[in-house]
């Protein structure tokens, strides 16, 4: 009889409203952690209680009495200041602005700020999941880390003659994991620096998105025309402004396109295509080039002048494959990464070989000489190591110009994905990748 009393008393309290502000403390009663005291905190106190979870036992004492049902009464019947000055449904209270996010309750986000860390998510989402139910925080989400979330599709079957399988592997996805964790990017707070990019290729548990399309692979597929039908069908709509999409595919536009893929620019879609030279080295090469598109990324980091000698990054055609150059010498060493914009400019009306691009020499054009005085060169080229100035011949360009790095990691745009065309009636702009693997 006395529990059932309890249960009435408490029962008749659920429908008092509270308002919320900042503070330092919690809200005892809150025991949802969603910012308001209704029924569902009374019951999760209730279960808590008759199941003698320690969540319950409000004064610490080891027991289960009427000392705790007294303490959720005052505590509701008192309220809780639970303003959300930013609206990103976390309460003031629960964003403790210190940059240690431990749960919704200690998000260590900014009160004033819905995006603390600037990834274009807002706090509210990485910690609660969004108001359409995608469960973002079961996948990984911290609202004071950057967090980019890609989901992945793929083909497999019979195409071009043999057996091709175009899913990620996890050894592959791991490259692309580590490349952005080890990223030189500042988080909020004094955090550790880095990127968190969770990718849902299917693999199970909270990651159930990415799948393999039905059928043998077409030879290619149309972008934007097929891609956005395929999209439509295979990507959750509640992803979108969220997730990347990725399709990892044979080719795209037409049967007899080599380029290993496409993507939109300051957007949210993006391809891998790469045809008979799949592999996890390949894949995660292109993926990191093609969502850096996604991310604002030109072929010359802030610019579309493409092959320049001293653009160390995965953006540029003369390191897509062969990796980022380490050792200075213009020539990768399958290093995944953007660049840092550490390399010297280049003046091609002036080249000085003996500085090379970071003060070690460089013979750029290829005569097994290091010239001890300056030259004119075009170097920005593919088929040869250089060309007269005015000479387009096997080069990005006909022009000399300074030719300069680029700070990749400094200048991710992480809000296109919110103004993709999937948000936006305006076309985003296209790039197509035009330079294809030539090993596995």
């Amino acid at each position: 009889m006395n529990r059932m009393k309890t249960l009435l008393m408490i029962s008749a309290m659920c429908t008092s409203p509270f308002a919320l502000a900042g503070g330092s403390q919690t809200c005892t009663a809150d025991f949802t952690g969603d910012g308001s005291l209704d029924f569902f905190d009374v019951s999760a106190f209730l279960v808590g209680y008759q199941s003698q979870d320690p969540i319950s036992d409000l004064n610490n004492d080891g027991l289960f009495n009427f000392f705790d049902v007294s303490a959720f009464l005052i505590a509701y019947q008192d309220g809780c200041d639970l303003v959300d000055s930013d609206n990103d449904r976390i309460p003031d209270l629960y964003e403790t602005n210190d940059g240690v996010y431990i749960n919704e309750k200690a998000t260590g986000s900014d009160p004033f700020d819905a995006d603390t860390d600037d990834d274009g998510i807002r706090d509210g989402d990485e910690v609660l999941g969004t108001i359409d139910g995608l469960d973002l925080p079961a996948m990984g989400a911290n609202p004071v880390r950057r967090t980019i979330f890609v989901e992945v599709d793929w083909n497999e079957g019979f195409v071009e003659g043999e057996e091709r399988n175009f899913r990620p592997t996890e050894a592959g996805v791991q490259r692309i994991v580590d490349c952005f964790a080890d990223a030189p990017v500042e988080n909020p707070y004094g955090g550790a620096p880095g990127i968190d990019i969770i990718i849902d290729y299917g693999q199970g548990g909270a990651f159930t998105g990415g799948a393999a399309l039905p059928g043998d692979p077409s030879v290619s597929i149309q972008f934007d025309n097929e891609f956005n039908f395929i999209k439509s069908i295979f990507f959750d709509s509640n992803r979108n402004g969220y997730f990347h999409y990725c399709l990892s595919a044979n080719r795209y536009n037409s049967p007899d396109n080599g380029s290993s893929g496409i993507a939109e620019l300051n957007g949210d879609d993006f391809m891998v295509t790469l045809a008979g030279f799949y592999s996890d080295y390949n894949f995660s090469q292109t993926f990191v080039h093609e969502i850096g598109h996604n991310l604002g990324l030109r072929h010359g980091g802030f610019e579309n002048r493409n092959w320049k000698p001293n653009y160390n990054s995965v953006m540029n055609y003369r390191f897509q494959f062969p990796g980022k150059d380490i050792d200075a010498d213009t020539i990768g060493d399958g290093v995944l990464d953007y660049s840092t914009g550490d390399y010297f400019n280049i003046n091609e009306a002036s080249v000085r070989e003996i500085d090379g691009v970071a003060g070690i020499g460089v013979d750029f054009n290829g005569n097994s000489v290091l010239e001890p005085l300056s030259y004119q060169a075009n170097l920005n080229c593919f088929a040869v190591y250089a060309a007269p100035c005015a000479t387009m011949d096997g080069c990005d360009d006909d022009t000399c110009d300074v030719l300069q790095d680029s700070n990749d990691w400094a200048n991710l745009n992480y809000f296109g994905i919110t103004q993709s065309t999937d948000r936006r009636p305006e076309a985003v702009e296209i790039i197509e990748c035009d330079n294809p693997p030539s090993t596995r």
